[in-house]
């Protein structure tokens, strides 16, 4: 319909895509903070906010109890 916004429900796929960079960015955040001198050093503050934005996205794409199906 136009001109009318529709509420989005949960995505259980996009939130599992997003779980899955989450984790694979939160591994190397952890290894980039735990390696003296790491090369990757100067770029953690974007690894950590983009491991923030995935984890946000998937909490917010996940189908809660009773919640909208």
């Amino acid at each position: 319909m136009r001109g009318r916004r529709q509420e989005q429900g949960p995505s259980e796929a996009f939130a599992a895509e997003e779980q899955h960079r989450a984790d694979g960015l939160a591994r190397r955040c952890e290894e980039i903070a735990s390696t003296p001198g790491h090369p990757s050093q100067g770029s953690l503050p974007h690894y950590q906010a983009a491991y923030q934005n995935a984890a946000g996205n998937a909490a917010g794409h996940t189908a809660q109890p009773g919640g909208i199906a």
